[in-house]
C-alpha cells in the first residue's frame, strides 16, 4: 500500500515539475537568449519516477557557431559603415579633387592666353588656392574619419571590459549556486552565453568549459578573456616605432601587458581598427602623394620661368619637412637624420613606408615596406664618409636625399622611420603671392640672323636649369657672357657656337650635326647653359641664329604651356596624372566599398541560417508546450487517481479489519 502511495506521490511531483518547467519555457518564449529547459526522470527502484535536474537544451557546437558568425558580421558591417560615409564624400562630384584640377589648370591656360593680362592671373592664382584648400579639406576629413574611428574603438574596449566583467562575475554566482543548492544555474547560464553573444559582436571569440562546467572565454588568438571568476581587460596602445601611430591592442594580466595581433581580433574592433589603421593611412599617403607631385613638380617647372615682373620663377606650393621618428633601439638617441624629396624626382616617391638602415657609421641603406609590411624594395649601401654636416645626400631611384648628421653620431643598425606622403596633403599650402608669381615666359629668346638665306628657325628645345651657379643665368637676371648666345654656319654645313663677349669667343666649332634638335647636347654645351634649342630644318652657308635674355618677355607663355601641360602628364609614381591619381584613390574606395557591401549581406545570411539552427535546437515552441503541457496534466490526474485509488483500497481494508 505504501508503494502505491509513493507512486503516485512521486507522479505527482514529477507532473508538477515538468508542468512547471514547460510554464517557465511559455514564459520565456520572447525572451533573448533563452534556452528551453527539460526536466529528466528516472525510475525508481521499488516503484514511482525519481527527478533528476532541470537542464537547459542546447548545443554548444552551433552556439559556437552563431558567434563565430556573428563576430565575422560585425567586422564587414563595422567596416562598411565607415567606408559608405568615406565614399559618399570622395565621390561626390563637387568635392573631387580632379573637378579643382581642371578648374585650376583651364585658368592658367586662360592667362596663357594672354599672359599679360593680370585680372587672368589673379584669377588662375585664386583657382589654385582653391586647389589647395580642397585638399587640406579633404586630408582633414581623412583626419576626422581616424579619429572617429579612434573614438569608437575606444568605447569598444570599455564595452568589451565591462562584458567580460560580467562573464567573470556570472561564472563565481554559477559555481556558488551549483555547489551549494545542486541546482543547475540555468538563468544565469543563458545570461551567460547572451554576454558572449553580445561580446562576439565586439571581437572573435572562442569559449570551452572546465571541469566545473565554468565558462572560459578566449580571443581566437589563444589569449584568455574571462577565466573562472577573473576577467583580463584589453587596453589601447599607440607604437612610437611606427610614424603612422597606428593604434594596437594590450591584454592586461595584471603586473604585465600581451600585445593582441590586431588583425585576428575580428567583430567590430577588427573591422574599425583595419578601417583606421589600413584604409585611413593608405588613403591619406594616396592625398599625400598627389599633393607631393603637385608641389614639386609646378615649383621645379615655375622656377625654368621668368614671372610679370622678368624675375626668375619661384615655389609655387610648399609642404612641412618630413618628420621622421628614431627607432628607441638607437644606439645614440640624439642621432637624426632630415629627409627632403629630391627636386625633380617627386615621381618616384611611392606610398610606402621608408626606413633608413645604417650599415656602419659612414653607410647605409633604404628599405621601403609596404602596407602589409613586407620589404618592396631597397636601395644600394650610400656612403656618407665624405659628407659633411648639413650635406644632404640622394638615393638613386626613391627619390629622396638624406641630411646626414655627424656620421660618428650613428652606429650600425640604427634606424630611422619616415612616410614621405603622410602629412604632405593637410600641409600643402601656395607659396606663390599673386598671380605674377606665375613664370610663363622663358628665361631666353632665340631668333634667327637677318641676312639668313634658309627658311630656317629656331626654336627653345628646353630649359633644364636657372640656377646661376649651374647655368648660364646670372642672379640679376640676364645671360654670362661666357654662354652660348650665338651660332654661324660655314659653307661645309658645320656649326659654330660663340659667346657674348665681345669680341666674341668660339665655344664650339667648326662641327657637323648629325641632326638639328638639342644642338647644344650633340656639341657639350647643353649642361653648362642650362638650356637647348632646335632648329626645325638645315640652314645655308652664312646663316646665323641668336640667343639672349628675354628682358621684355612678359608677353611670353613658353613656359606657361609646359607648366599647364602637366596637368596631363604621368608624374604620380610615374603612371597616372594629378586626376589619374586622385579617380584611383576614389576607384579604391568605390571598389572597397562594393566589396564590403557585399560581405555584409552575404554574412548576414550565414549568420541568420546559425541564428535559426540554434533557434531549431534551444529556442521555445509553443506548440510543442501546449501538447507537453497537455500530455503533463493528464499524467498529474493519472498520478492523482493512483492516490486516490490507494486510499481507497486503504479504507476498504481498514473497514475490512474491523
Amino acid at each position: 500500500m505504501s508503494s502505491l502511495y509513493s507512486i503516485g506521490l512521486s507522479g505527482l511531483q514529477s507532473s508538477t515539475a515538468r508542468i512547471s518547467t514547460t510554464g517557465q519555457n511559455t514564459a520565456n518564449v520572447d525572451t533573448e537568449g533563452y534556452s528551453r529547459q527539460n526536466t529528466a526522470t528516472v525510475s525508481r527502484s521499488g516503484g514511482g519516477v525519481l527527478i533528476q535536474d532541470t537542464d537547459r537544451i542546447v548545443n554548444h557546437y552551433i552556439n559556437q557557431q552563431v558567434w563565430n558568425d556573428t563576430s565575422n558580421h560585425s567586422y564587414y558591417e563595422s567596416y562598411r559603415s565607415m567606408m559608405s560615409s568615406f565614399d559618399a564624400v570622395v565621390g561626390e562630384e563637387s568635392v573631387s579633387i580632379s573637378n579643382y584640377l581642371d578648374n585650376a589648370f583651364s585658368s592658367l591656360q586662360n592667362v596663357n592666353s594672354d599672359p599679360t593680362d593680370s585680372a587672368a592671373r589673379a584669377h588662375a592664382f585664386s583657382s589654385f588656392r582653391e586647389l589647395v584648400a580642397q585638399y587640406n579639406e579633404l586630408s582633414g576629413y581623412v583626419s576626422d574619419q581616424r579619429e572617429l574611428a579612434g573614438d569608437e574603438i575606444s568605447t569598444n574596449v570599455e564595452s568589451i571590459n565591462n562584458i567580460t566583467e560580467q562573464i567573470g562575475s556570472l561564472n563565481k554566482q554559477i559555481f556558488k549556486l551549483e555547489t551549494t543548492t545542486q541546482n543547475s544555474a540555468n538563468e544565469l547560464r543563458d545570461q551567460q552565453e547572451q554576454l558572449v553573444k553580445e561580446l562576439s559582436g565586439f571581437l572573435d571569440v572562442k569559449v570551452k568549459y572546465d571541469d566545473n562546467k565554468l565558462m572560459t572565454v578566449n580571443l581566437s588568438s589563444g589569449q584568455p578573456l574571462v577565466l573562472q571568476g577573473n576577467n583580463n581587460s584589453l587596453g589601447l596602445t599607440t607604437d612610437p616605432k611606427n610614424p603612422d601611430a597606428q593604434v594596437g591592442v594590450e591584454l592586461s594580466f595584471g603586473r604585465y601587458e600581451v600585445g593582441i595581433p590586431t588583425d585576428e581580433l575580428g567583430g567590430s574592433m577588427g573591422g574599425l581598427i583595419a578601417f583606421r589603421n589600413e584604409f585611413v593611412n593608405t588613403a591619406e599617403r594616396m592625398l599625400g602623394q598627389q599633393a607631393l607631385v603637385l608641389a614639386d613638380t609646378m615649383n621645379q617647372q615655375n622656377q625654368l620661368g621668368l614671372d610679370s615682373n622678368g624675375d626668375y620663377g619661384i615655389n609655387l606650393f610648399s609642404t612641412t619637412p618630413i618628420e621622421t621618428v628614431n627607432n628607441p633601439n638607437n644606439d645614440d638617441s640624439s642621432a637624426s637624420i632630415a629627409v627632403r624629396v629630391t627636386p625633380g624626382a617627386s615621381s618616384e616617391i611611392t606610398t610606402d613606408t621608408y626606413e633608413v638602415v645604417m650599415n656602419s657609421a659612414t653607410e647605409f641603406k633604404v628599405v621601403t615596406y609596404d602596407p602589409e609590411g613586407r620589404i618592396s624594395r631597397e636601395s644600394d649601401a650610400i656612403d656618407i664618409s665624405g659628407a659633411a654636416l648639413g650635406d644632404y645626400v640622394t638615393v638613386p631611384e626613391f627619390g629622396i636625399d638624406i641630411q646626414v648628421n655627424t656620421p660618428a653620431n650613428y652606429a650600425s643598425d640604427d634606424r630611422f622611420q619616415f612616410i614621405p606622403t603622410k602629412e604632405a596633403a593637410s600641409s600643402l599650402r601656395l607659396s606663390a603671392r599673386t598671380g605674377d608669381d606665375l613664370a610663363l615666359a622663358a628665361p631666353i629668346t632665340v631668333s634667327r640672323g637677318d641676312q639668313n638665306l634658309s627658311e630656317a628657325s629656331i626654336s627653345i628645345s628646353s630649359i633644364t636649369s636657372t640656377d646661376p651657379s649651374a647655368s648660364a643665368f646670372t642672379q640679376s637676371g640676364g645671360l654670362y657672357n661666357f654662354s652660348p648666345q650665338a651660332l654661324s654656319f660655314d659653307e661645309n654645313g658645320e656649326v659654330t657656337v660663340f659667346d657674348g663677349n665681345s669680341p666674341a669667343n668660339i665655344l664650339a666649332g667648326p662641327q657637323a650635326l648629325t641632326d638639328y634638335t638639342d644642338i647644344l647636347e650633340e656639341l657639350g654645351l647643353a649642361a653648362g647653359a642650362g638650356f637647348d634649342i632646335n632648329l626645325d630644318g638645315p640652314p645655308k652657308p652664312g646663316d646665323s641664329f641668336l640667343i639672349g635674355f628675354n628682358a621684355n618677355g612678359n608677353s611670353d607663355n613658353y613656359n606657361g604651356l609646359i607648366l599647364a601641360n602637366l596637368q596631363n602628364e604621368s608624374t604620380v609614381g610615374g603612371t597616372r596624372s594629378y586626376s589619374a591619381a586622385f579617380s584611383s584613390l576614389v576607384t579604391e574606395v568605390g571598389s572597397l566599398t562594393a566589396s564590403l557591401e557585399t560581405n555584409v549581406n552575404s554574412s548576414e545570411i550565414v549568420m541568420n541560417q546559425s541564428v535559426a539552427a540554434r533557434d531549431q535546437v534551444s529556442a521555445v515552441s509553443l506548440d510543442e508546450e501546449a501538447v507537453n503541457l497537455l500530455r503533463y496534466q493528464q499524467s498529474y490526474t493519472a498520478s492523482a487517481q493512483v492516490l486516490t485509488a490507494a486510499q481507497s483500497t486503504f479504507s476498504t481494508l481498514i473497514s475490512a479489519l474491523r
